[in-house]
């Protein structure tokens, strides 16, 4: 069984089309859904926008070009990035419930 889509992960190349016929460079997903991604390469100046693509036969065809070796660059220069400007791929595993009230704060009824 293939792996599920992960924040993190990168999508080499076109992606055999999933993300359109002008989308050649890879990317590094930055969020997931049910059935969609959003990834990008923060390093692009010129695209650096975000990739979005959706459903269940797109999202195969990123796992395939995921798991396959990078088509442009040996390595892929996405695995070599510079550190990340944020911690968003830390906080995929804590607990972001609602914290409870101020332990200061009592209820006075």
């Amino acid at each position: 069984m293939t792996a599920p889509l992960t924040p993190g992960d990168i999508i080499h190349g076109f992606a055999h089309g999933a993300f359109g016929r002008d989308h050649y460079h890879c990317v590094r997903i930055e969020a997931v859904g049910p059935d969609w991604i959003v990834a990008r390469d923060p390093d692009r100046d010129d695209e650096g926008h975000p990739s979005f693509t959706s459903g269940r036969r797109s999202l195969e065809l990123c796992q395939e070009a995921r798991d396959k070796p990078c088509p442009n660059d040996a390595p892929c220069p996405l695995g070599n990035s510079r550190q990340p400007l944020t911690s968003w791929l830390t906080q995929g595993s804590r607990d972001l419930s609602i914290p409870d009230a101020h332990p200061d704060s009592k209820d006075q009824a």
